[in-house]
């Protein structure tokens, strides 16, 4: 079989934002108390995604309550491999900046990001993508199939290390919803 590995966004998380517009401090505060909840309790993942996690080989799992809690609704006979190198990487808003909507918080960081990773520069959590990779890439290459319950931000950046590495994504549209499932795959591995 052809090794693959399916990187999927949690659930939605039961941490949710009131509305206020946060400053750098509040920003931090609202990723804190968003890491320490699971998901809501009616959330359910597509029967397409339970069906492929039956068949997958290994579960895994960022150490996060809400992929925790992702994987155990994907797969709720088994427990998953639980690691932190696939843990979200962490808010970091300049101090410079206003009160701002959540909303424009989260655009602001994916900015940050597409410039990171278009100049190349080195940073902790592109190297801890490169570690979930080959982590990733090692179980996948033992056992097919590999479903990865990750993080927005951070499914992007091990998508790009994986790509690096030789494994093809699928043609699946890259959404960033709750649930969404990008897939790769590797000939020959």
């Amino acid at each position: 079989m052809t090794p693959r590995i399916l990187l999927v966004r949690h659930g939605r998380s039961a941490h949710v934002h009131d509305g206020r517009w946060l400053h750098g401090a509040g920003v931090r505060d609202f990723e804190s108390a968003y890491d320490a909840a699971g998901i809501l309790d009616h959330d359910a993942p597509p029967p397409e995604l339970i069906r492929v996690a039956g068949g997958a080989q290994v579960i895994a799992a960022s150490d996060l309550p809400r992929a925790i809690a992702s994987a155990r609704r994907i797969a709720p006979a088994r427990e998953p491999d639980v690691t932190p190198l696939l843990r979200e990487i962490k808010l970091e808003p300049p101090r410079w900046t206003p009160h701002l909507p959540m909303p424009l918080w989260e655009v602001l960081l994916h900015v940050q990001w597409s410039y990171r990773l278009l100049l190349g520069r080195p940073h902790e959590s592109i190297h801890r993508a490169n570690a979930a990779a080959e982590w990733l890439a090692q179980r996948a290459a033992d056992s097919a199939t590999v479903v990865a319950v990750t993080h927005g931000g951070f499914r992007r950046l091990v998508g790009s290390r994986l790509a690096a590495h030789g494994w093809r994504a699928g043609p699946e549209r890259r959404s960033y919803a709750n649930w969404s499932v990008w897939s790769y795959s590797r000939d020959g591995a």
